[in-house]
Formats: structure tokens, C-alpha cells, sequence
């Protein structure tokens, strides 16, 4: 079990998850995004490609935006929905 920053509480991670806080930095590939939430890689790339997760693309590489998405977390967001998040 890892303790969470701020507010102290317990997070338990089942197999290989990690805690987005914890785990990985502000951008991740698909896979590792998937990898560490414990979703499956299409449906990552689903909600990519109907902006329901925000993104980036480097070099041709479509990457996760964690850092966007913690803050958002942080912020009190609580639902994701398709088109949430534009890839202009």
C-alpha cells in the first residue's frame, strides 16, 4: 500500500496498477497509460481518439496528458466525457 500526498489516505493497487500520481510522469505512452490504470489498451486509444482522455502528439506519437489529467483530477473533475477534451 502506498500513502497518497495530501490527504494521507491508503491506495490500494491491485497486480501491476499504478496510482497516476504515483507512477508515471506528466506525458506516457498508450500502453503505459493502460498498463498502469488497469485499462485495456483499445479502449485507451478510444477515448483518446473521441476525447474522452486529453493527448498530445510528439513526433507522430499520440501521447496520454497525464499532467493535464491529474490536474484536472486535482481540480475536482469527477466525470469524463466523449469530446471533453479537443486535439487541435
Amino acid at each position: 500500500m502506498n500513502k497518497a500526498k495530501g490527504d494521507q489516505k491508503q491506495l490500494k493497487t491491485g497486480g501491476n496498477v499504478v496510482p497516476l500520481g504515483r507512477g508515471i510522469g506528466d506525458l506516457c505512452s498508450i500502453v503505459t497509460f493502460a498498463s498502469a490504470s488497469g485499462i485495456p489498451v483499445d479502449e485507451v486509444v478510444e477515448w483518446i481518439d473521441n476525447g474522452t482522455l486529453p493527448s498530445v502528439t510528439m513526433a507522430d506519437f499520440r501521447m496520454v496528458d497525464v499532467g493535464k489529467l491529474r490536474a484536472d483530477l486535482l481540480n475536482g473533475k469527477e466525470t469524463f466525457s466523449e469530446g471533453d477534451y479537443s486535439h487541435e
